[in-house]
């Protein structure tokens, strides 16, 4: 049975927690700009007491759009599932966890006028070091704790520059933080290597033969013409198209899980190939699928009824009612890399960088992520290609292999797809505890 109960905590700083469900938890918004509010929902961890005792990681989800506190809480990694049980494998277990809704207009947080809406990452990186300067005004305690960003998808990409621009306020000391770690989860890190990839993996998995491989091809060479081109919105237009090229030739391929077996319903809707992939982005569901889940429907009715009320959000704030603007917004940077930020972090910071990967995603997939690793100029580079690759082994179980070298670290991990924390916790364990010794 389902326990939640609300009531309101004014403490010394003057701020408002709800409280849903029976975990230790706060929650707050944060006003990073003028007329742009975030929100964030922090767990505590069940580890021990003293809470401040182990890390704060911050969770991103993709999208742009797809919401921390709802998808990435409830679907992925909180202490309860979206069928309200209890999650086993929680985060919580060890980590404080910390759910942020970003850019402003995902989730909870909210814009009250679109032209407030981020267009770039280093915008969305700017808000993401005031919202955590508002955290760390709530919570000072935590000014110390080691922290690291997990971020998925293009969770994943926003955290790059968010590392940067944190790691800059700490040297100016305009921010009490402690980062240590970034983590990008089958990121959106060099959006033409995964999707020039696309093809080449279905065919060698079966998926398509030799016409649908050309298609695909022929739709993401488009994508990237447009690219080297300079014409960033077209060649997200196109990759959208290339999107809808594999699920023609694939009969809807799972872009989450390639292996995942479901029932298929051809879309008969009236959007557009971009409004499509915006939406299974957004909601982390694919689409043109017909199957048990209704998920993305029912959480959006839960978090905009009971976890709206019981977190005391404004009346006005609809969870994820600006969460397609938030995407279109962003659509000039969609295709743009974050390699240069990830060799500056590399060259210039002792910041551990982690990429993980689930072997089974599509959207993200695994060869796409080798391209840009591969041609990373930084001073560990050549060691790290020379650097063995090893075997993960928990309980027994081969889960995956990783790689590393000095503060760069990449993870190959089995049986999973897009959410590896969801498809295989165990294997997760394993970046877990390489990057903050628990897990």
């Amino acid at each position: 049975m389902w326990f939640y109960s609300i009531f309101i905590l004014t403490l010394s700083s003057q701020y408002v927690v709800g409280q849903f469900g029976p975990y230790k938890q706060a929650s707050n918004y944060v006003n990073v700009r003028e007329g742009a509010h975030m929100f964030y929902w922090l767990f505590y961890t069940t580890a021990t007491e003293n809470y401040t005792e182990r890390p704060l990681i911050v969770w991103l989800q993709g999208g742009p759009g797809g919401s921390s506190t709802g998808i990435g809480n409830f679907e992925i990694l909180g202490p309860q599932d979206e069928y309200l049980q209890d999650r086993n494998y929680t985060w919580v277990n060890n980590f404080n966890v910390l759910f942020v809704d970003n850019p402003v207009g995902t989730g909870y947080s909210y814009v009250e006028d679109f032209k407030f809406l981020t267009v770039t990452n280093d915008e969305i990186a700017l808000d993401f070091v005031e919202l955590m300067r508002g955290f760390y005004k709530d919570h000072p305690e935590f000014n110390s704790v080691p922290l690291y960003i997990y971020g998925q998808s293009y969770g994943g990409k926003m955290a790059i520059d968010m590392a940067i621009r944190m790691r800059e306020a700490e040297q100016e000391g305009t921010i009490g933080s402690n980062l240590r770690g970034v983590a990008m989860g089958n990121a959106w890190i060099s959006p033409v290597d995964a999707t020039l990839t696309w093809g080449p993996l279905l065919l060698a998995a079966g998926l398509v033969d030799q016409e649908g491989y050309e298609a695909i091809q022929a739709a993401a060479k488009e994508s990237e013409r447009l690219f080297n081109e300079g014409d960033y919105a077209g060649s997200t237009s196109a990759w959208s198209n290339t999107q809808s090229t594999v699920f023609r030739h694939t009969t809807s391929v799972d872009f989450y899980n390639i292996l995942t077996k479901m029932q298929v319903r051809m879309s008969d809707t009236t959007k557009s190939a971009y409004e499509l992939s915006r939406d299974m982005l957004i909601n982390n569901v694919p689409y043109g699928i017909e199957n048990s889940r209704q998920d993305a429907f029912n959480l959006t009715h839960f978090m905009n009824t009971d976890v709206k009320t019981a977190l005391n959000i404004p009346e006005h704030v609809i969870w994820g009612s600006q969460s397609n603007a938030v995407f279109h917004y962003l659509r000039g940077d969609f295709m743009k890399p974050v390699t240069d930020g990830i060799e500056k972090l590399l060259n210039e910071t002792d910041i551990i960088l982690t990429k993980y990967n689930g072997n089974l995603d599509l959207i993200c997939d695994t060869p796409g992520q080798l391209l840009w690793v591969d041609r990373l100029k930084w001073h560990g580079a050549e060691a790290y290609k020379q650097a063995p690759r090893l075997p993960i082994w928990e309980n027994g179980k081969l889960e995956g292999y990783y790689k590393a070298y000095e503060n760069f670290r990449f993870f190959w991990i089995n049986v999973a797809g897009h959410s590896v924390p969801r498809d295989n916790p165990a294997g997760s364990n394993a970046f877990l505890r390489d990057m903050t010794s628990f897990g």
